[in-house]
């Protein structure tokens, strides 16, 4: 079994406060769900109205494949043109 997990950094400098911050991710994680069939989460930057600080996990047999989907969810989150994507981790677990 292999866990891929994603974190990543988006910048949204149209935000005005953290109310349209919280609206906003609100429809990027439907989207994302919708679509992909992957859970986001809010994992940091919570008070901060510009910043998104946002991961998902993955889990499957081969690391190959999970490293395509979350690539092809990153360039979904892109495509919603919410902000910019300042920084991305990826990182795969092994278990036996």
């Amino acid at each position: 079994m292999v866990v891929g997990v994603a974190q990543f950094e988006l910048f949204m400098p149209y935000n005005q406060s953290l109310k349209e911050k919280r609206h906003l991710l609100g429809k990027l994680k439907d989207r994302v769900l919708a679509q992909m069939k992957v859970v986001v989460s809010e994992v940091g930057h919570q008070d901060l109205w510009q910043r998104a600080q946002l991961g998902f996990a993955v889990v499957g047999a081969d690391e190959g494949v999970l490293d395509a989907l979350i690539g092809k969810t990153m360039r979904a989150i892109v495509a919603m043109g919410l902000g910019e994507v300042l920084r991305e981790e990826r990182d795969f677990l092994h278990y036996e």
